[in-house]
């Protein structure tokens, strides 16, 4: 089984040894049994056992450790080599299936960890019984069978497609890696030359900003999918509202914008609709069309890769658009643009958008536990100061999933979204105004949580939605869990609130600088007391966070 890595998750128990009067006491802090983690070569994925993580570095990587190493005739030191090695071309985005050079034994640079505390290289033994074990569950008499002629030629014909796919995707892939190189190592003028080159300064710094292909690459990898697909609470609204309202899409042309593995399109599909045209920029179209394919749907759906401003559909128009477009904070990727191109070019005029309306809600934050685990701990650890480590740390949005006890307030929408009309210069927000009243006492107000509600409703009607979900801590987990903007307290202190007291100000949600899918999210506020007598006793505090 494998999970998610939530780094916030991660910390370390701390307890004093001087506490343990013998030896029995020393066993008595043992635990019943050790959970190594091991991660896996995209940085994403933990796994429980050397058996799981193997196979996913097969399958979902194309690196075939167990192959290599009876190739190589490996041993234990080289094995570290080839760990390492593969981890630093990982880091690189360069996955070469089973063309791991033998180059990587010389010498000893291998032999230092890419990753720290990878506990693959705790675990060579372990990898070493993973092979034994294979070879054992061959049928006996195997190693030594004597393979037809039909058999021999099959086995070549699939060696070689499967070389091919490798040289293909390696290529692929170091193509894409040079030419993002190429641009960003671009010169830019001699600061003599400067004053009168603006212009060429100002058009290499949009091409960087406007580079995007590290956000397609990413969904290229099984994880997310996984991941999303995994997300009951969002599939299932999806089909639900697609599979309740089959007389909407019985015969209709539908157009799934950023399909993924295609689960929606199969949803359309399987709800009559006539055609459905599935985009997405990302080489997961390969598996999708494969996908559609397996389920005998290939004469309903097709399977377009390319951006959707790029493509060129096999309609001129389409009667619904279906998109799974929300990313953290909702906005946060800035998808939903591509949304609305498609919807402004290919939508007809009383066509259905899936879903129809989208809402950002913002409420209070307020956890000890949570910051002392995470802000605090660096003031004493084992005794010693590390503040250094706080640098920067209330800069960034940070996604956790919150219980709703460390919600002290209400939330209050701050947008609304109806996609059959929305624009995407109402994507920015520029100073909305919000106020929210305390439920409880706290001791300290430490931030700001955002999350976003999604409705499906059969029209442009937002009350015709009888299918919908939330994001917020009082609904199930989701895979978007919520946006924490957290208040540097040592800046802006807001302590000791009372029930009724109010937290009032404007919030300004837009783009990133350096680049469009990231997110800057800017709030201004002051606490209002409820008595009188402490109305003016809290200034106005203003902070600024990124989400990138």
């Amino acid at each position: 089984m494998s999970t998610p890595l939530d780094p916030s998750d991660m910390s370390d128990d701390i307890f004093e040894p001087n506490t343990l009067d013998d030896e029995d006491d020393w066993k008595d802090i043992e635990p019943d049994h050790v959970v190594a983690s091991f991660v896996s070569f995209g940085g994403h994925t933990r796994f429980r056992n050397v058996g799981e993580f193997l196979v996913d570095a097969r399958e979902n990587y194309g690196v075939d450790l167990v192959e290599i190493k009876n190739m190589h005739d490996l041993d234990t030191f080289g094995m570290i080599k080839l760990i390492n090695y593969v981890r630093s071309q990982a880091n690189q985005g360069l996955f070469a299936p089973n063309l791991v050079p033998k180059d990587f034994l010389v010498g000893d640079e291998y032999l230092k960890p890419v990753m720290e505390d990878d506990a693959l290289l705790y675990s060579i033994d372990d990898i070493f019984d993973y092979c034994e074990q294979q070879d054992k569950s061959l049928p006996n008499g195997s190693a030594g069978a004597t393979l037809s002629g039909e058999e021999v030629q099959e086995l070549l014909r699939q060696n070689k497609q499967l070389r091919e796919q490798a040289i293909y995707y390696r290529s692929a892939l170091q193509k894409t890696y040079l030419e993002n190189l190429e641009l960003k190592e671009r010169p830019l003028p001699l600061p003599s030359e400067q004053e009168n080159n603006q212009d060429v300064i100002a058009a290499h710094t949009k091409e960087i900003a406007g580079d995007d292909s590290h956000y397609f690459s990413s969904y290229a990898y099984n994880d997310v999918h996984e991941l999303m697909l995994q997300d009951t609470v969002r599939t299932d609204a999806y089909r639900d509202f697609i599979y309740d309202n089959k007389h909407l899409f019985a015969g209709k042309v539908v157009l799934d914008v950023g399909c993924g593995t295609g689960i929606l399109s199969l949803f359309c599909a399987k709800a009559g609709a006539a055609k459905v045209i599935a985009v997405d920029n990302s080489s997961i179209i390969d598996k999708a069309r494969e996908i559609v394919f397996e389920n005998g749907l290939s004469e309903t759906i097709q399977c377009l890769r390319g951006k959707i401003e790029e493509v060129t559909l096999p309609v001129r128009k389409v009667d619904i658009i279906v998109s799974e477009w929300m990313g953290y904070c909702l906005l946060y990727e800035a998808m939903l643009d591509s949304v609305i191109w498609a919807r402004d070019h290919y939508l007809v005029p009383d066509g259905l958008m899936v879903p129809s309306h989208a809402a950002i809600q913002l409420s209070l934050f307020a956890d000890d536990e949570y910051i002392s685990d995470k802000f605090t701990f660096w003031n004493s650890v084992y005794g010693f100061k590390m503040s250094c480590m706080l640098a920067k740390a209330y800069d960034d949005i940070v996604i956790r999933t919150v219980k709703p006890v460390a919600v002290p307030s209400s939330s209050t929408t701050i947008v609304e979204l109806p996609l059959h009309t929305v624009k995407k210069e109402d994507l920015t927000l520029s100073g909305t105004k919000f106020q929210l009243a305390l439920k409880k006492y706290v001791d300290q107000l430490h931030g700001f949580l955002i999350h976003f509600d999604i409705f499906f409703a059969t029209g442009r009607d937002i009350s015709d939605a009888r299918t919908y979900f939330t994001t917020g801590p009082s609904g199930p987990e989701t895979h978007w869990q919520q946006a924490l903007a957290l208040i540097d307290t040592s800046k802006h202190d807001a302590s000791n609130l009372n029930i009724g007291d109010q937290v009032c100000g404007r919030i300004q949600l837009r783009k990133g600088v350096d680049n469009f899918r990231e997110l800057q999210i800017e709030i201004d506020w002051r606490v209002q007391r409820a008595k009188s007598e402490e109305k003016q006793s809290v200034s106005d505090a203003g902070q600024t966070w990124a989400m990138r």
